[in-house]
C-alpha cells in the first residue's frame, strides 16, 4: 500500500465504523417513528382521561359527592382502584386464554359491593366452549342451609352468572334502560351439581345434546324489559359472586377455567397496537365509569338530594326500603338476591338501628354500608358489615343493626368507620322465594346512644373492648385470607 492510500485508509476507516456504530439498527415490521408515534399518542390520551377523571371528582356537572377532605381523600383512592382494576382488565384478559380477574378487592371497591363477596370475572367468546372446574370446602350447609359447622367449609352462597357487560362504560343512565348489561343464565349452590365437593361448568352457545351436567349459555334470544325489544344476546364475561358468613371457617373456591379449542396454545406477543388500544380505552371509559356512578347515586337512588323534587327520596333518609329485587343497574345484579336499602345521617351521639324480621330464615343475609363513592368502608379493619352468621337472630325472633359512628357496645354494631352520612344496604338470598305474607320485612329509626337499652331486647348481649378487638381480629385474618396473593 503507498503513501496516499495508506492515508485514505486511516482517514476512512475510522469514519465508516463511527457511521456504523450510530447508525439506527433496522426494526422488523414497522418503522420506528410508526410505532413511537402510535404509542406516545396514545400515551396521550391515556393521560388525558387520567385528568377528565380528575375532574370528575369535583366538577358539579359530574354530581361527585361534596369536597370534604375524607370525601376527597377517598375519591382520588377510588380513582386509583378503577386505575388499577382496568389496566389489569386490559393488559390480562383475553378469552382465548382466560383467567379469573378480581373485579373487586379491598383497593378496587365500586358498585355499593357486598363486603361479604369475592367478586371474579372471566373473559368470553359468545361463540366458543369454555370449561370451569372448582373444589369447595365442606359443602352440607349448601344442602341444608345450616349454620354453625366449624372447620374449613364452603363459601355461604355461590353464583356463576353469563353477562353480556358490566355497567357504567358509557357513563350515562341511559345505557340502564338500552339493556347493554344483561344477564343470561345463572347457576348457584341450590342447583348446582356435584361429584362429591368438585364441579365442573360447562359454558358455550348451545347445550350439546348429550350434556347432562352443569351448562351455562353465551347466547340468548332476550327482550328488554324497558324498550320491550328482543334480540340475540351474547354473554362476554362470566360472572362468579362467592359470598362468605362465617368468616372465621368459610374458604373460597378453588377455581379454574379454560377455553377448550385453546388449551395449550402459544398466545403472541403483544405489539405497539396492542398497546396502544389498551391504552386509549382505559383514558375513555375512566372518566365515564366515575361520571356513571355518581350520575346513579344522584338520580336513580337520590343519595345526594331529592333530585325529582317529589318530596320523597328512593333511599329513604333514616329509613329502609322493603326487600325487592334491585331496581336499578340490575341486569347483572346478583341473581335471586333481594335488597333493602336506605341512607343514614347521624350526629356523633346517635344510632340508626334497623330492625329486620324474617319468618323464614334467609340462606344469606348480610347488612353493608356505602360511602358517597358507592363503596363498602373498610370491612377488614372495622365492623362495617355483618352477616347472618356475625349476628344471630334475637331472641325476639328479629335482628338489631346499629347503625352508630361511635361503638355503642352492644352486638349488632354497623361501624360507619367515621362518616356521619352515607347509604345502607341488605341483601337477601332464600333457597325458595318465600310467599308474600312470609316476605323479610324492614324499619328503621334513630335513637340516642344512651337510650338503646330502651329500644333492643333486654338480652342483647353487650360487647367490651376486648370482644370488639377479637371480633375485628376474625375479619382482618379472614380477608388477608380471601384476598391473598400467593
Amino acid at each position: 500500500m503507498n503513501d496516499v492510500a495508506w492515508r485514505i485508509a486511516v482517514i476512512l476507516v475510522p469514519t465508516l465504523l463511527l457511521a456504523f456504530l450510530v447508525a439506527p439498527v433496522p426494526t422488523v415490521g414497522a418503522e420506528p417513528s410508526d410505532h413511537r408515534t402510535q404509542l406516545g399518542e396514545a400515551w396521550g390520551e391515556f393521560v388525558a382521561g387520567l385528568e377528565r377523571a380528575q375532574a370528575s371528582l369535583t366538577d358539579p356537572k359530574d354530581f361527585p359527592p361534596a369536597p370534604t377532605e375524607r370525601n376527597l381523600a377517598e375519591g382520588y383512592r377510588y380513582a386509583l382502584g378503577h386505575i388499577g382494576r382496568m389496566i389489569e382488565l386490559e393488559m390480562r384478559m383475553d378469552p382465548r386464554f382466560p383467567e379469573f380477574h378480581r373485579s373487586i378487592d379491598m383497593l378496587r371497591k365500586w358498585t355499593a359491593e357486598n363486603p361479604d363477596t369475592m367478586y371474579l370475572k372471566a373473559p368470553l367468546d359468545p361463540n366458543a366452549y369454555y370449561r370451569v372446574r372448582g373444589t369447595a370446602a365442606d359443602t352440607r350447609e349448601w344442602r341444608d342451609s345450616s349454620r354453625g359447622r366449624t372447620g374449613p367449609k364452603a363459601p355461604r352462597m355461590v353464583t356463576f352468572q353469563t353477562i353480556t357487560d358490566v355497567p357504567g362504560a358509557t357513563g350515562e343512565l341511559a345505557e340502564m334502560a338500552q339493556c347493554k348489561s344483561q344477564t343470561l343464565a345463572f347457576i348457584n349452590v341450590f342447583d348446582l351439581k356435584l361429584e362429591g365437593n368438585r364441579f365442573e361448568i360447562l359454558i358455550g352457545p348451545e347445550e350439546p345434546a348429550d350434556h347432562r351436567g352443569n351448562f351455562l349459555p353465551t347466547r340468548k334470544t332476550m327482550t328488554c324489559a324497558s324498550t320491550g325489544e328482543t334480540g340475540l344476546a351474547e354473554a362476554r364475561w362470566l360472572a362468579v359472586r362467592e359470598i362468605f358468613s362465617d368468616w372465621e371457617f368459610e374458604a373460597a373456591l378453588e377455581l379454574d377455567i379454560v377455553r377448550e379449542d385453546a388449551i395449550g396454545e402459544t398466545k403472541a406477543p403483544i405489539d405497539a397496537a396492542f398497546v396502544a388500544k389498551r391504552l386509549k380505552r382505559i383514558g375513555d371509559e375512566l372518566p365515564k365509569q366515575i361520571r356513571f356512578w355518581n350520575l346513579l347515586q344522584k338520580f336513580p337512588l337520590e343519595m345526594r338530594d331529592d333530585a325529582n323534587g317529589d318530596g320523597r327520596r328512593n333511599l329513604p333518609l333514616n329509613g329502609i326500603n322493603q326487600p325487592a329485587p334491585p331496581f336499578t343497574a340490575g341486569g347483572v345484579a346478583g341473581s335471586r338476591q333481594l335488597y333493602a336499602s336506605g341512607l343514614y345521617q347521624l350526629a356523633p351521639d346517635e344510632a340508626l338501628v334497623v330492625k329486620v324480621t324474617a319468618p323464614v330464615e334467609p340462606h344469606y343475609i348480610g347488612m353493608q354500608l356505602g360511602n358517597l363513592w358507592f363503596e363498602g368502608p373498610d370491612q377488614q379493619n372495622h365492623v362495617s358489615s355483618l352477616s347472618g352468621h356475625q349476628l344471630p337472630v334475637s331472641s325476639d325472633g328479629s335482628r338489631y343493626y346499629i347503625i352508630s359512628i361511635a361503638d355503642p357496645g352492644y352486638q349488632g354494631w354497623v361501624a360507619t368507620t367515621g362518616y356521619d352520612y352515607g347509604q345502607h344496604a341488605m341483601r337477601f338470598v332464600f333457597r325458595e322465594d318465600p310467599p308474600a305474607d312470609k316476605m323479610p320485612t324492614a324499619e328503621a329509626f334513630v335513637t340516642k346512644l344512651k337510650r338503646l337499652d330502651q329500644v333492643l331486647p333486654a338480652d342483647t348481649p353487650r360487647i367490651t373492648p376486648e370482644q370488639r378487638r377479637a371480633e375485628i381480629a376474625i375479619r382482618q385474618a379472614h380477608i388477608k385470607r380471601r384476598w391473598r396473593a400467593y
